[in-house]
């Protein structure tokens, strides 16, 4: 008999495709263990700068549920951004729309053909992702965002889960029918992600102009000389998870009752040399490997050395505001003067096992030098 799968076999399945978070992979894991067994699931909320692994997450749960054949009724997913569940659409309310999106889903998974029992198994079972939930916040530049307090509540409606009267195409004894479907909006996970960028100023405003009790904490760093000497240095860091409150996202325009919704708030960090390194090399969708999947289809291999890897993702890691986004920013402006005409590229070489391109680390130093 399969063994049934556990939280930290979810957490293996999911670290495999997103490198670094440790703590919100285990957030996500629970949530997603307690959703697959019908028990009370916390909705999460991710805060993480742009490129730290928001919607790759997102993309990670639909592939845990595709990999599991016994997960094929959780199968329904959607991954929407905010701004377009915010629009407004004459005629049709958001959490309509909303599950419009999942029943167009379930009928691209399962067929058209579904009964109203089975339309509604599938959308009270469904996944909502959410990205860019800041881009719904209740205040703009100071002002009442109005669209932004509208989908919030819209959201609450399901967040709380409320009984929902959903009018959809089913089929009944072979015909085409309309039906009333009385969901239960309790069973929905939702994962929502944002930037929130403006929040870290928010913080560190409080911190710095004591607007209240926080204060900003001294830590000491040891410090490895090459001469084999060591010294010790104070140094002050900030870290929004470190001082984040909740009353803080009040502040930034997100409604007490629409947070309160969420039974876990992950803070994402910004992704370190040693991850993004990682990313680089071995992420599927990562700049190097669809650039290597472009010279090969001209019969060229693209090579880097271990050193110039390790400069890209080095130079991606001082770009922290937009995490993994740098490597492919970094990446393609180094690569881009040799994509139209590599056979004649300054890098290319003849190998024994045909032409490469070589890129090393004083090709990348020159290029981010350039840049500077």
């Amino acid at each position: 008999m399969e063994q049934p799968l556990l939280p930290v076999d979810i957490d293996a399945f999911l670290a495999r495709r997103v490198l670094g978070q440790p703590d919100l992979l285990r957030r996500i894991s629970v949530s997603l263990y307690k959703h697959i067994h019908g028990l009370p699931a916390p909705n999460v909320l991710l805060i993480g700068n742009s490129g730290t692994g928001k919607t790759t997450l997102m993309r990670a749960v639909t592939d845990f549920y595709d990999a599991h054949q016994e997960l094929a009724r959780f199968r329904v997913m959607v991954i929407i951004n905010a701004n377009t569940l915010a629009a407004e659409i004459e005629g049709e309310d958001r959490t309509t729309r909303l599950f419009r999106k999942l029943e167009a889903q379930a009928k691209v998974l399962f067929g058209s053909a579904l009964s109203a029992k089975e339309l509604t198994d599938y959308l009270e079972n469904a996944t909502v992702c959410v990205d860019e939930v800041d881009k719904i916040s209740g205040r703009v530049s100071g002002k009442p965002n109005v669209e932004g307090i509208t989908t919030q509540y819209a959201l609450l409606t399901l967040l709380e889960g409320e009984k929902f009267l959903y009018r959809a195409k089913v089929v009944e004894d072979g015909r085409e029918t309309e039906a009333e479907l009385a969901l239960d909006t309790g069973r929905l996970l939702f994962v929502c992600g944002g930037a929130f960028e403006e929040l870290y100023d928010h913080v560190y405003a409080c911190l710095v102009n004591r607007r209240d009790d926080r204060r900003l904490k001294e830590v000491s760093e040891v410090e490895r000389k090459a001469d084999g000497s060591v010294s010790v240095r104070t140094v002050t860091k900030f870290t929004l998870r470190s001082y984040l409150r909740l009353a803080d996202l009040f502040a930034y325009g997100m409604m007490p009752q629409f947070i309160s919704r969420f039974g876990s708030i992950a803070m994402l960090d910004d992704l370190g040399r040693e991850e993004l390194l990682q990313i680089f090399l071995n992420a599927p969708n990562s700049p190097l490997r669809l650039c290597m999947d472009y010279f090969r289809h001209m019969g060229i291999a693209l090579r880097l050395t271990k050193e110039a890897a390790m400069a890209v993702a080095e130079a991606a890691a001082k770009n922290s505001r937009i995490g993994a986004r740098a490597l492919r920013e970094i990446f393609n402006g180094l690569i881009a003067p040799h994509e139209f005409d590599p056979y004649h590229s300054p890098l290319l070489q003849q190998t024994d096992v045909g032409p490469a391109l070589v890129l090393d680390v004083q090709t990348v130093t020159e290029y981010l030098t350039r840049m500077d």
